[in-house]
């Protein structure tokens, strides 16, 4: 059976040419709508609009290729101050993806420069818009695969940092970059470890879990090779798995760094809300009581209420849409 994914309409260049196949979701099947490289124009976005249809749809297999074109497009849409904000989170989501999907083959300078070109331009919206960020939170996907677990991290992190001390922003837009690049690439060293692990559909071994817990010694030497380390990043990279009571790893480490601790929770938050093969995703305030297990200092406490009333968890549910599903 073909495997479909849908695309939001807002990531699509008016009179540009498609690099995929489009198709609309019509009484329960995808029906073609555009061919690899027709013109989308106006027309199309309004016909599409009048029937109320907000996404198309891709086959999965052109789904990297569909990244590329969103990605070849981003550095113009998020420097665009005319553009939408729906535009530019939808953009960023998927060209980020791309970049990410990309670093995790070949950690070089190259693909970490895509990053940076990708997150600065975001963060500085974020910092003239705070309801953009708020946003971003819909359109997180949550299958669990390691580059889009980093983004929604990378979003939930920098939220946190920003939401802190009662909402006020206590982070200057370079130390907020400085930390953006540790959340979004907290877990680049999984590109070193074997994909029979990596991608295991059960739980590890034990044997295999002492594979797993070198990658945050694997992430802080490739930023450091790259030169992508600053001093945040240096800290999450290396301390995001450690714990304040010493059980976690690599080293056991008591003495953790405020920027770890915050990407600790965004971390297990995300974990546990996301899908995997031998899992079904918990509820988010399930979640929020088991992030409540991991207060250990009066920090750890602002934490959890402050990444609680980040996401408006005063509801019996979060509405979390799977807007790229798959992508």
């Amino acid at each position: 059976m073909e495997v479909f994914h849908p695309i939001p309409l807002d990531v699509m260049q008016i009179g540009e040419k498609t690099v995929v196949d489009l198709f609309i979701l019509h009484e329960g099947r995808h029906m073609p709508f555009l061919g690899t490289d027709g013109v989308f124009t106006r027309e199309h976005l309004a016909e599409l609009s009048r029937f109320g249809i907000t996404k198309v749809y891709i086959r999965g297999g052109d789904a990297r290729a569909f990244e590329k074109y969103v990605h070849d497009f981003s550095e113009m849409i998020l420097n665009d101050p005319t553009i939408p904000p729906r535009v530019k989170e939808a953009t960023f989501y998927v060209s980020a993806s791309h970049a990410l999907r990309k670093a995790m083959i070949d950690p070089g300078q190259e693909r970490f420069e895509e990053i940076r070109k990708t997150i600065r331009p975001m963060l500085r919206n974020i910092m003239v818009n705070k309801v953009l960020l708020n946003d971003l939170f819909a359109i997180t996907e949550h299958d669990f695969i390691t580059y889009t677990h980093s983004i929604n991290v990378g979003i939930y992190a920098t939220a946190l940092v920003m939401n802190l001390n009662g909402g006020e922003n206590a982070a200057s837009m370079e130390s907020l970059e400085r930390q953006c690049y540790g959340y979004f690439l907290h877990d680049i060293g999984k590109c070193m470890m074997p994909l029979s692990i990596l991608k295991k559909p059960g739980k590890l071994s034990e044997e295999e879990w002492v594979v797993m817990r070198k990658h945050p010694q694997w992430g802080y030497a490739i930023l450091m090779e790259t030169g992508f380390l600053t001093d945040e990043a240096a800290y999450i990279s290396m301390q995001h798995h450690e714990r304040p009571d010493g059980s976690g790893y690599p080293f056991g480490m008591t003495d953790i760094h405020p920027c770890a601790r915050i990407c600790a929770f965004a971390d297990i938050f995300d974990a546990l809300i996301s899908e995997r093969p031998y899992k079904s995703p918990m509820k988010p305030l399930d979640a929020i009581e088991v992030l409540k297990k991991e207060i250990y200092t009066d920090f750890d406490r602002t934490l959890v209420d402050t990444f609680t009333r980040m996401l408006g968890l005063n509801e019996e549910q979060m509405p979390l849409p799977r807007v790229a599903a798959g992508m």
